[in-house]
């Protein structure tokens, strides 16, 4: 029982994510926004919506997440940018095998600072191929419940934290006047952080807390098609990735897969700022 709850509170965690996929990472997060053509304006901020829907096992979870980024140009090429995330998380499906399904539901939070560079990017709107790196931090907690059959209901809360560190690289390419292909490719890492999680019903209660270790690098590609007239971006990504765990009471190695599907919309706007605020 207990490793089907650890293994609920890291499925929570797990997606492109960073977008972001291969190896597993434990980050429920949406992918990184576009930092495009800053050598002609001091200022580039984005807003978002993703639908992120994420299948581990037998579980499938879905969420709608709200995001925005700001990215000030320090110096010709590059500079820095702040982008946060808060996102709505809902969960179903069978509760580690045993046919019981299980109804999770919660929230997130995260924040990823970057530095960027701009290989190569023209004073006006054309090619650009920028390149990006920072930290980043996510928090999300989960509650539900999990019928155990003879009447008997279990609740469960899990919050989980997670730190690490993310870099990608991103070009933008017009089409024609009205429309620019934004491929990128973004890679990421969960380097520690830690879960604590909770289950109680009429025949009693538990807690448990433990550390995160490091986990593997996950890479994620993804797209961009920008209307460039009203600056309003659609796209997705996709991750697939394979996490084997160990049993550390019975030795036994249990392979996990998951599927992240990510659809999102995004906003940009893009100003001087005589002050460079």
């Amino acid at each position: 029982m207990r490793k089907n709850i650890i293994l609920l509170a890291f499925a929570a965690l797990t997606v492109t994510t960073a977008g972001k996929a291969q190896a597993e990472s434990f980050q429920f997060a949406p992918p990184p926004f576009p930092v495009l053509n800053l050598r002609s304006v001091d200022i580039e901020k984005n807003s978002g919506l993703d639908y992120i829907n994420m299948k581990v096992g037998d579980f499938s979870f879905n969420a709608v997440n709200f995001g925005g980024s700001r990215a000030v140009k320090m110096w010709d090429r590059g500079g820095f940018s702040l982008g946060g995330n808060i996102m709505l998380i809902f969960a179903s499906g069978d509760f580690g095998g045993t046919g019981k399904k299980a109804t999770l539901f919660g929230e997130g939070f995260g924040i990823q600072p970057n530095w960027y560079f701009d290989l190569k990017g023209d004073e006006e709107d054309d090619f650009s191929l920028p390149v990006y790196f920072g930290p980043h931090v996510s928090l999300n907690m989960l509650m539900g419940s999990i019928p155990l059959g003879g009447g008997y209901t279990a609740f469960l809360t899990a919050t989980t934290i997670m730190y690490g560190w993310q870099a990608g690289i991103q070009a933008g390419v017009n089409l024609n006047d009205s429309i620019k292909f934004i491929p990128y490719v973004d890679f990421s890492q969960e380097v520690g952080g830690g879960v604590a999680t909770s289950f109680s019903s009429s025949l009693g209660s538990s807690s448990t807390s433990m550390s995160i270790k490091s986990v593997p690098v996950a890479m994620s590609p993804g797209f961009d098609f920008k209307l460039r007239k009203v600056n309003l971006s659609l796209g997705g990504a996709l991750k697939n990735s394979v996490q084997d765990s160990k049993d550390p009471t019975s030795g036994v190695v249990t392979r996990t897969k998951s599927k992240t599907t990510v659809f999102h919309l995004r906003f940009q706007t893009k100003f001087r700022s005589i002050c460079g605020i």
